[in-house]
């Protein structure tokens, strides 16, 4: 069982709005307006706009002045190096532990596998959290508070992605099992270079997957 870690007002706010981008109840361009929030969430405006600075910085909504905050508009180029730089730093991990996953790693993996096969549409929001769950194994195993910041800063990117090209949350959960299942199996491998090559290769094909569902969109 992972730790228990004490969240803040501001920090469970947050995670709220998160959702809700997530679930698609906030959309690309979706004006926030303080007040709903804090009337749904049973709190005061004063933690909402706390939050709301802690995902500007994050780089999921922004604030225009004389207007407010909306949701960020995603595009092709904030998805390219969201996933550039996340690949990137799960191979710098890889290859500081040389690809030496224990089976008890691998067996993380493998449950985490077993809760992304059972995603429904009714728990879509744990989409991003399960993935994060599964590559969190590799960077957690580097042991580099840094490298896991930088890595776990990028989160916001995975949830706008989802937002990206295509939206529709059944498309999205039939295909986190099997692009997840194909990584770790060559994760068992403990092959550094093809496991390196495997990382980079999933990121740049969901890059891909969103360009051509956005090439579609225009035609």
């Amino acid at each position: 069982m992972g730790k228990i870690r004490f969240k803040t007002l501001r920090e469970s706010v947050a995670e709220e709005i998160r959702i809700k981008i997530l679930n698609q109840e906030l959309t690309p361009g979706m004006r926030i307006i303080e007040q709903e929030l804090s009337e749904e969430l049973g709190v005061s405006r004063g933690p909402i706009r706390e939050a709301l600075r802690q995902l500007e910085q994050e780089g999921m909504i922004e604030y225009t002045r004389n207007v407010g905050c909306s949701v960020r508009e995603i595009t092709m180029q904030d998805v390219y190096e969201t996933y550039l730089l996340r690949s990137n730093y799960e191979i710098l991990a890889v290859r500081l532990f040389h690809a030496d996953f224990t089976d008890e790693e691998i067996d993380k993996m493998e449950e985490v596998l077993e809760l992304m096969k059972n995603l429904t549409i009714d728990t879509f929001s744990r989409v991003v959290s399960y993935g994060c769950m599964l590559h969190g194994v590799i960077i957690e195993k580097a042991g580099l508070p840094r490298l896991t910041k930088a890595w776990t800063d990028l989160e916001y990117g995975e949830i706008l992605s989802c937002n990206a090209g295509d939206r529709n949350k059944q498309a999205i959960i039939e295909k986190q099992y099997p692009i997840h299942r194909e990584l770790v199996d060559v994760f068992k491998t403990r092959d550094e270079e093809k496991i390196c090559g495997a990382i980079l290769d999933h990121y740049m094909m969901s890059v891909k997957r969103l360009q051509d569902k956005e090439y579609e969109g225009n035609q």
